[in-house]
């Protein structure tokens, strides 16, 4: 098994006086990307953060602070802070948004989860959209072909009721 290096952050244009200024491109050491306005080494003006496998945070921001901000998800589902979201309704449209996007699937090929066909999961393991949740409550990323992924070092840690919550309510492996 192979260990990646830890990436280092880096930065892409223009700098005044030794800081970032104007428009740039700064990669964060897990793979996040700002890319946009700078002024004065912080982020200031519209730009917008991504993140690796997750989806994007547009904003204007003021002095390194978000003022106003959207987040899309990867798949093209934005994020509704009112609970305004486009699938899983309260009219009982039950749907996944992927399902919105291209369609039901045909009868008998029932899609369980937004990716179809769904990640297969280690045994004693919860689905929890982000990868997989272990008994321990660290989310590791979703197994692939000749690799578990379980040396890996987790993708985060579920905070106690999120994990409990996943526990009764998510997908077991």
């Amino acid at each position: 098994m192979t260990t990646e290096e830890p990436r280092k952050p880096s930065y892409e244009g223009p700098r005044v006086n030794g800081r970032m200024e104007g428009y740039g491109k700064y990669t964060f050491s897990n793979g996040t990307v700002y890319s946009g306005q700078f002024l004065d080494g912080e982020f200031h003006g519209e730009g917008t953060l991504q993140f690796p496998e997750m989806g994007k945070y547009h904003a204007t921001w003021r002095h390194g602070k978000a003022i106003t901000g959207r987040y899309v998800f990867d798949d093209g589902l934005p994020y509704t802070a009112d609970g305004e979201w486009e699938y899983c309704r309260a009219d009982g449209d039950r749907r996944f948004y992927s399902e919105l996007v291209t369609g039901l699937r045909p009868a008998g090929d029932s899609q369980i989860c937004d990716t179809h066909p769904p990640p297969q999961l280690p045994l004693k393991s919860w689905d929890v959209g982000d990868g997989y949740m272990n008994e321990a409550g660290e989310v590791r990323p979703y197994p692939t072909m000749g690799n578990p992924n379980e040396d890996s070092p987790p993708l985060r840690v579920c905070e106690p009721d999120e994990e409990v919550w996943a526990k009764a309510n998510c997908r077991r492996g």
